[in-house]
């Protein structure tokens, strides 16, 4: 029973940002940048201990349904918050930088941008 709280508490948590509920700088920095480096941190760690013990391919899928799963909740929390604040500018604004996030994503996963990580780790060693 104890445990049902607090699984209804997180989801409350989830939905009142995913509905729009929350302000917009909460939704922004806090969730969209604290909490992303803080995410960023475990997905690194999870996949540190699951090359570790020999789980490679379950655990960057896992890490990929995770990072898209929060990509996801994320954006649409940032839109939806986009104008629970004063000046509707930063809600303007807040909104373009969700449609850039999406076009990027867009054009990363269809492969017309690309990232050379190899080349890139031995040029900065």
């Amino acid at each position: 029973m104890k445990n049902n709280k607090f699984l209804n508490k997180i989801e409350n948590f989830l939905l009142s940002y995913w509905n729009g509920e929350q302000k917009l700088w909460k939704a922004f920095w806090l969730m969209g940048f604290v909490f992303q480096i803080l995410f960023l941190y475990f997905l690194l760690v999870l996949l540190y201990f699951g090359v570790l013990i020999g789980l490679t391919w379950s655990i960057k899928v896992t890490i990929f349904l995770l990072s898209n799963i929060y990509q996801i909740w994320i954006l649409v929390s940032i839109w939806n918050c986009a104008y629970n604040v004063r000046n509707k500018t930063w809600g303007h604004l807040s909104r373009s930088i969700v449609i850039l996030n999406v076009i990027f994503i867009i054009l990363t996963y269809t492969g017309i941008v690309s990232f050379d990580y190899q080349n890139i780790i031995q040029k900065n060693s």
